[in-house]
């Protein structure tokens, strides 16, 4: 049986019928799969009890498996680059509460071409998952506004203290890890324009004026947060996702920190934006 894509909602996402991720993937079902993340930028598959290695072998689908660059010590010492996103592991990174929308690793040169959970443990409610289709968000943009954002870069930060949530620049954290990147972000495979700012992260526009900066970097952050661009997922135990982190940005709702959420994660290497 061939893979096959239930469409999650009008703007992005789709459900993969027709694998099993306990054998291997065939080649076929490889390049669909490709392809279809280009299509629908998140893919879901429902399958449970898959394993650290099967997981890993999934993402491998869609490229090489990034190694842990910002918390290294969080990384796991039996499969490389596998990390835990939870609350109930001494190793487990992002353990409770509300994240803001986010590009995964912009502020390094060469971000993660995709991300990839798998829940474990999942609360009763909340700590959903919540997908913004970046590109639908620039072709909304007016005409105006695309030239005025061409050519501009922002500075992004990984610094989840005060300074870089409250956008004081001068009160940054001084080694915390940062790149600039364009605000608009061509699609490596498909050229395809998107956004690339996030309200968690990036700091400021530079070579701007301070004001005009916060008032463009405002302006896009309610956009690609506007419901119209959003895909929620409510995570299930067996649930695997992988998205397009090149041309999407992702969320966290809050959630009662007593009850456990355990989730797997793996990235994919990226490359330069342009």
């Amino acid at each position: 049986m061939a893979a096959s894509f239930k469409p999650l909602s009008d703007v992005l996402g789709a459900e993969v019928l027709g694998i099993d991720l306990h054998r291997p993937i065939a080649d076929n079902d490889a390049a669909a799969l490709r392809q279809a993340l280009l299509d629908y930028h998140v893919l879901l598959v429902r399958q449970p009890d898959v394993t650290d290695r099967e997981h890993m072998t999934f993402c491998e689908t869609f490229g090489d498996i990034q190694a842990e660059r910002t918390v290294p010590d969080a990384e796991s010492g039996q499969v490389a680059g596998m990390m835990h996103v939870s609350n109930v592991r001494d190793d487990g990174i992002l353990p409770n509460g509300e994240m803001w929308f986010h590009s995964d690793q912009c502020y390094f040169d060469t971000p993660c071409k995709c991300t990839s959970l798998y829940g474990i443990k999942t609360p009763k409610s909340g700590g959903f998952t919540r997908f913004s289709n970046c590109i639908a968000a620039y072709n909304d943009l007016p005409a105006a506004t695309k030239a005025r954002l061409d050519g501009l870069v922002g500075m992004n930060v990984y610094d989840y203290a005060s300074p870089n949530m409250n956008k004081k620049t001068a009160d940054r954290t001084p080694d915390a890890p940062q790149y600039a990147q364009p605000v608009i972000r061509s699609h490596t495979e498909t050229g395809a324009k998107s956004i690339y700012v996030n309200r968690l992260m990036t700091d400021s526009i530079l070579d701007i004026d301070e004001a005009e900066s916060r008032t463009i970097l405002e302006d896009l952050f309610t956009r690609i947060e506007d419901e119209r661009y959003v895909y929620e997922h409510p995570w299930q135990p067996g649930d695997l996702v992988i998205w397009d982190n090149r041309c999407l940005v992702h969320a966290r709702t809050d959630f009662d920190s007593a009850e456990p959420r355990l989730l797997r994660r793996f990235s994919v290497t990226g490359e330069k934006p342009a």
